[in-house]
Protein backbone atom coordinates (compact mmCIF):
# COMPACT_ATOMS: atom_id res chain seq x y z
CA UNK A 1 0.00 0.00 0.00
CA UNK A 2 1.72 3.62 -0.98
CA UNK A 3 1.72 5.46 2.18
CA UNK A 4 -0.08 8.79 2.26
CA UNK A 5 2.56 10.82 3.77
CA UNK A 6 5.97 10.90 2.80
CA UNK A 7 7.12 9.42 -0.94
CA UNK A 8 10.98 8.67 -1.25
CA UNK A 9 12.65 11.53 -3.52
CA UNK A 10 10.78 14.51 -1.39
CA UNK A 11 10.22 16.47 1.50
CA UNK A 12 7.28 16.90 3.53
CA UNK A 13 6.86 20.36 2.44
CA UNK A 14 7.23 19.08 -1.19
CA UNK A 15 4.88 16.64 -0.80
CA UNK A 16 2.19 18.72 0.64
CA UNK A 17 2.58 20.74 -1.44
CA UNK A 18 2.30 18.33 -4.62
CA UNK A 19 -0.45 16.53 -3.11
CA UNK A 20 -2.16 20.16 -2.38
CA UNK A 21 -1.66 20.80 -6.17
CA UNK A 22 -3.33 17.60 -7.47
CA UNK A 23 -6.33 17.89 -5.19
CA UNK A 24 -6.70 21.82 -6.08
CA UNK A 25 -5.58 21.23 -9.53
CA UNK A 26 -7.49 23.26 -12.96
CA UNK A 27 -6.17 20.39 -15.24
CA UNK A 28 -6.56 22.78 -18.48
CA UNK A 29 -3.92 24.97 -17.13
CA UNK A 30 -0.54 24.64 -18.67
CA UNK A 31 1.18 24.95 -15.23
CA UNK A 32 -0.71 22.18 -13.53
CA UNK A 33 0.79 18.76 -12.07
CA UNK A 34 -0.91 16.96 -14.00
CA UNK A 35 -0.46 17.76 -17.85
CA UNK A 36 -2.62 16.40 -20.53
CA UNK A 37 -1.05 16.21 -23.82
CA UNK A 38 -2.98 17.87 -27.04
CA UNK A 39 -0.40 16.57 -29.24
CA UNK A 40 -1.71 13.34 -30.09
CA UNK A 41 -2.05 11.68 -33.64
CA UNK A 42 -5.10 9.59 -35.11
CA UNK A 43 -3.01 6.76 -35.05
CA UNK A 44 -2.02 6.79 -31.20
CA UNK A 45 -6.19 6.29 -30.68
CA UNK A 46 -7.09 2.58 -32.43
CA UNK A 47 -7.40 1.25 -29.12
CA UNK A 48 -9.41 4.17 -27.43
CA UNK A 49 -12.94 2.64 -28.04
CA UNK A 50 -14.65 5.59 -26.63
CA UNK A 51 -12.87 8.10 -28.53
CA UNK A 52 -13.65 5.84 -31.65
CA UNK A 53 -17.43 5.89 -31.00
CA UNK A 54 -17.44 9.44 -30.47
CA UNK A 55 -15.91 10.45 -33.81
CA UNK A 56 -18.31 7.82 -35.31
CA UNK A 57 -21.27 9.72 -33.41
CA UNK A 58 -20.44 12.94 -34.58
CA UNK A 59 -19.76 12.29 -38.20
CA UNK A 60 -23.16 10.11 -38.61
CA UNK A 61 -24.69 13.66 -36.60
CA UNK A 62 -22.78 15.51 -39.40
CA UNK A 63 -24.18 13.15 -42.56
CA UNK A 64 -27.56 13.36 -41.39
CA UNK A 65 -28.00 17.17 -40.50
CA UNK A 66 -28.52 16.17 -36.84
CA UNK A 67 -30.63 13.56 -35.01
CA UNK A 68 -34.17 14.24 -33.55
CA UNK A 69 -34.58 13.79 -30.02
CA UNK A 70 -37.05 11.37 -28.55
CA UNK A 71 -39.82 12.51 -25.47
CA UNK A 72 -37.16 11.79 -22.83
CA UNK A 73 -34.28 13.41 -24.77
CA UNK A 74 -32.14 10.46 -26.45
CA UNK A 75 -31.62 9.73 -30.06
CA UNK A 76 -34.29 8.47 -31.58
CA UNK A 77 -35.15 4.40 -32.81
CA UNK A 78 -33.82 4.59 -36.63
CA UNK A 79 -30.69 6.95 -35.90
CA UNK A 80 -29.70 4.01 -32.74
CA UNK A 81 -30.47 1.50 -35.71
CA UNK A 82 -28.53 3.36 -38.66
CA UNK A 83 -25.41 3.85 -36.38
CA UNK A 84 -25.19 0.49 -34.33
CA UNK A 85 -23.31 -1.55 -36.89
CA UNK A 86 -20.47 0.93 -37.29
CA UNK A 87 -19.71 1.28 -33.47
CA UNK A 88 -16.58 -0.53 -31.98
CA UNK A 89 -18.43 -3.48 -29.70
CA UNK A 90 -17.46 -6.14 -28.60
CA UNK A 91 -19.18 -9.06 -30.91
CA UNK A 92 -20.81 -10.63 -27.83
CA UNK A 93 -22.04 -7.31 -26.26
CA UNK A 94 -23.41 -6.94 -29.80
CA UNK A 95 -24.95 -10.13 -30.39
CA UNK A 96 -26.37 -9.95 -26.81
CA UNK A 97 -28.58 -6.73 -27.77
CA UNK A 98 -29.91 -8.23 -31.09
CA UNK A 99 -30.89 -11.17 -29.00
CA UNK A 100 -32.42 -9.41 -26.11
CA UNK A 101 -34.40 -5.98 -28.22
CA UNK A 102 -36.75 -6.69 -30.64
CA UNK A 103 -36.27 -2.81 -31.20
CA UNK A 104 -32.70 -0.86 -29.95
CA UNK A 105 -33.17 1.96 -27.91
CA UNK A 106 -30.63 4.28 -27.05
CA UNK A 107 -30.05 2.86 -23.52
CA UNK A 108 -29.95 -0.48 -24.59
CA UNK A 109 -26.94 0.61 -26.49
CA UNK A 110 -25.48 1.70 -23.31
CA UNK A 111 -21.58 2.79 -24.59
CA UNK A 112 -23.72 4.74 -27.27
CA UNK A 113 -25.27 6.35 -24.64
CA UNK A 114 -22.19 7.48 -22.36
CA UNK A 115 -20.78 8.73 -25.55
CA UNK A 116 -23.67 10.77 -26.76
CA UNK A 117 -23.86 12.03 -22.60
CA UNK A 118 -19.97 13.01 -22.73
CA UNK A 119 -19.59 14.38 -25.73
CA UNK A 120 -22.59 16.94 -24.42
CA UNK A 121 -20.59 17.79 -21.62
CA UNK A 122 -17.93 18.39 -23.69
CA UNK A 123 -19.54 20.75 -26.14
CA UNK A 124 -19.15 18.81 -28.90
CA UNK A 125 -23.18 18.40 -29.41
CA UNK A 126 -26.01 20.09 -28.31
CA UNK A 127 -29.78 20.26 -28.13
CA UNK A 128 -31.61 22.85 -30.40
CA UNK A 129 -35.28 22.64 -31.89
CA UNK A 130 -35.90 19.00 -30.84
CA UNK A 131 -32.83 18.06 -32.52
CA UNK A 132 -29.32 16.93 -31.72
CA UNK A 133 -27.02 18.49 -33.48
CA UNK A 134 -23.09 19.14 -33.56
CA UNK A 135 -21.63 22.51 -32.22
CA UNK A 136 -19.58 24.43 -33.88
CA UNK A 137 -16.12 23.02 -31.81
CA UNK A 138 -18.05 19.63 -32.33
CA UNK A 139 -17.51 19.79 -36.12
CA UNK A 140 -13.88 21.47 -36.11
CA UNK A 141 -12.66 19.21 -34.02
CA UNK A 142 -13.89 15.56 -36.53
CA UNK A 143 -11.20 16.28 -38.88
CA UNK A 144 -7.78 14.05 -38.22
CA UNK A 145 -5.44 16.48 -37.81
CA UNK A 146 -7.52 17.60 -34.47
CA UNK A 147 -7.79 14.11 -33.25
CA UNK A 148 -5.53 14.76 -30.22
CA UNK A 149 -7.32 18.05 -29.23
CA UNK A 150 -11.05 16.00 -29.26
CA UNK A 151 -9.36 13.40 -26.79
CA UNK A 152 -7.98 15.91 -24.79
CA UNK A 153 -11.45 17.63 -24.56
CA UNK A 154 -13.51 14.11 -23.78
CA UNK A 155 -10.85 13.10 -21.21
CA UNK A 156 -11.45 16.40 -19.47
CA UNK A 157 -15.20 16.29 -19.80
CA UNK A 158 -15.20 12.63 -18.68
CA UNK A 159 -13.31 13.14 -15.62
CA UNK A 160 -14.20 16.85 -14.48
CA UNK A 161 -18.07 17.24 -15.80
CA UNK A 162 -19.74 13.79 -16.14
CA UNK A 163 -20.83 12.52 -13.16
CA UNK A 164 -18.81 9.02 -12.94
CA UNK A 165 -21.78 7.74 -10.34
CA UNK A 166 -24.31 7.68 -13.54
CA UNK A 167 -21.99 5.22 -15.04
CA UNK A 168 -21.86 3.16 -12.06
CA UNK A 169 -24.83 3.95 -10.73
CA UNK A 170 -24.87 1.21 -7.93
CA UNK A 171 -22.79 2.39 -5.72
CA UNK A 172 -21.81 6.15 -4.75
CA UNK A 173 -18.20 6.59 -3.56
CA UNK A 174 -18.04 10.24 -4.60
CA UNK A 175 -14.50 10.93 -3.14
CA UNK A 176 -13.43 8.76 -6.03
CA UNK A 177 -13.72 11.82 -8.83
CA UNK A 178 -13.10 14.51 -6.16
CA UNK A 179 -9.75 12.71 -5.92
CA UNK A 180 -9.23 11.51 -9.34
CA UNK A 181 -6.04 13.28 -10.34
CA UNK A 182 -3.92 11.59 -6.91
CA UNK A 183 -5.69 8.47 -8.26
CA UNK A 184 -4.29 8.87 -11.59
CA UNK A 185 -0.30 10.00 -10.41
CA UNK A 186 -0.44 6.93 -7.81
CA UNK A 187 -1.38 4.58 -11.25
CA UNK A 188 1.03 6.27 -13.02
CA UNK A 189 3.53 5.05 -10.05
CA UNK A 190 2.26 1.14 -9.58
CA UNK A 191 1.01 0.12 -13.07
CA UNK A 192 4.13 0.93 -15.27
CA UNK A 193 4.26 -2.98 -15.30
CA UNK A 194 1.43 -5.48 -15.49
CA UNK A 195 -0.12 -5.20 -11.64
CA UNK A 196 -3.33 -7.31 -10.62
CA UNK A 197 -6.22 -5.85 -10.05
CA UNK A 198 -6.96 -7.70 -6.79
CA UNK A 199 -5.65 -5.94 -3.77
CA UNK A 200 -4.91 -2.25 -6.01
CA UNK A 201 -7.72 -0.37 -4.86
CA UNK A 202 -5.43 0.62 -1.26
CA UNK A 203 -2.49 1.56 -3.23
CA UNK A 204 -4.47 4.06 -5.50
CA UNK A 205 -6.98 5.60 -3.15
CA UNK A 206 -6.62 7.69 -0.66
CA UNK A 207 -7.20 6.70 2.94
CA UNK A 208 -10.76 9.01 3.64
CA UNK A 209 -11.48 7.62 0.19
CA UNK A 210 -11.15 3.92 0.55
CA UNK A 211 -13.21 4.34 4.02
CA UNK A 212 -15.96 5.77 2.06
CA UNK A 213 -15.76 2.66 -0.38
CA UNK A 214 -15.74 0.57 2.53
CA UNK A 215 -18.74 1.76 4.04
CA UNK A 216 -20.40 1.80 0.35
CA UNK A 217 -20.20 -2.20 0.11
CA UNK A 218 -23.75 -2.59 1.20
CA UNK A 219 -23.94 -6.28 0.13
CA UNK A 220 -21.63 -9.71 1.23
CA UNK A 221 -20.86 -10.15 -2.49
CA UNK A 222 -19.23 -6.35 -3.03
CA UNK A 223 -15.50 -6.21 -3.30
CA UNK A 224 -13.24 -3.20 -3.35
CA UNK A 225 -12.13 -4.27 -6.94
CA UNK A 226 -15.40 -4.03 -8.42
CA UNK A 227 -16.29 -0.44 -7.42
CA UNK A 228 -12.91 0.39 -8.26
CA UNK A 229 -13.43 -1.05 -12.23
CA UNK A 230 -16.78 0.56 -12.42
CA UNK A 231 -15.58 4.09 -11.38
CA UNK A 232 -11.71 3.96 -12.44
CA UNK A 233 -10.45 1.09 -14.34
CA UNK A 234 -13.23 0.42 -17.19
CA UNK A 235 -13.44 4.00 -17.71
CA UNK A 236 -9.55 4.53 -18.53
CA UNK A 237 -9.69 1.13 -20.45
CA UNK A 238 -12.21 2.50 -22.46
CA UNK A 239 -10.53 5.61 -23.19
CA UNK A 240 -7.42 2.93 -24.34
CA UNK A 241 -5.14 4.33 -21.64
CA UNK A 242 -4.58 1.15 -19.20
CA UNK A 243 -4.34 -2.32 -20.73
CA UNK A 244 -5.87 -5.52 -19.39
CA UNK A 245 -5.04 -8.73 -18.96
CA UNK A 246 -7.94 -10.75 -18.66
CA UNK A 247 -7.92 -14.13 -16.26
CA UNK A 248 -11.17 -15.17 -17.97
CA UNK A 249 -14.57 -14.28 -20.17
CA UNK A 250 -15.90 -11.43 -18.66
CA UNK A 251 -16.10 -7.90 -20.83
CA UNK A 252 -15.31 -6.06 -18.31
CA UNK A 253 -12.34 -5.47 -15.67
CA UNK A 254 -12.56 -8.17 -12.39
CA UNK A 255 -10.09 -9.23 -9.98
CA UNK A 256 -8.67 -11.70 -11.40
CA UNK A 257 -7.25 -9.25 -14.19
CA UNK A 258 -4.09 -7.58 -14.62
CA UNK A 259 -3.70 -4.31 -15.67
CA UNK A 260 -0.64 -1.60 -16.88
CA UNK A 261 -0.12 1.85 -18.04
CA UNK A 262 -0.85 1.66 -22.35
CA UNK A 263 1.66 3.29 -24.72
CA UNK A 264 -1.47 5.89 -25.44
CA UNK A 265 -0.96 6.64 -21.31
CA UNK A 266 2.74 7.39 -21.55
CA UNK A 267 2.44 9.99 -24.74
CA UNK A 268 -1.06 11.30 -23.13
CA UNK A 269 -0.54 11.68 -19.46
CA UNK A 270 2.44 13.09 -17.21
CA UNK A 271 3.31 14.56 -14.25
CA UNK A 272 5.38 17.02 -12.29
CA UNK A 273 7.47 15.39 -9.59
CA UNK A 274 8.39 17.12 -6.49
CA UNK A 275 10.79 19.79 -7.61
CA UNK A 276 8.84 21.32 -10.23
CA UNK A 277 10.09 18.92 -13.13
CA UNK A 278 7.80 16.58 -15.28
CA UNK A 279 9.73 13.13 -15.28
Amino acid sequence: MISDSLQPGGTFETLEAFWRGLLLVDWEQPDAPLRLSEGLQLADLTEADFFINTRILLATLAENDGAPLTATGNLNRAFVSGIFDRLKLPKSYRESVRQVCKVINEQDVWPLHLTRVVAECAGLMARRKKRFQLTKAGRELLVDDLAGTMYRRLFLAYFRKFDLHYDFHLRDVPGIQETMAVILWRLDMVAQDWKPVRGLAPDLLLRGVLDQLHAAMISPYDTEEWILAGYVLEPLHDLGLIERKSHGESPVVTARDHIRLSPLWRKFIAFRDFNGGVP
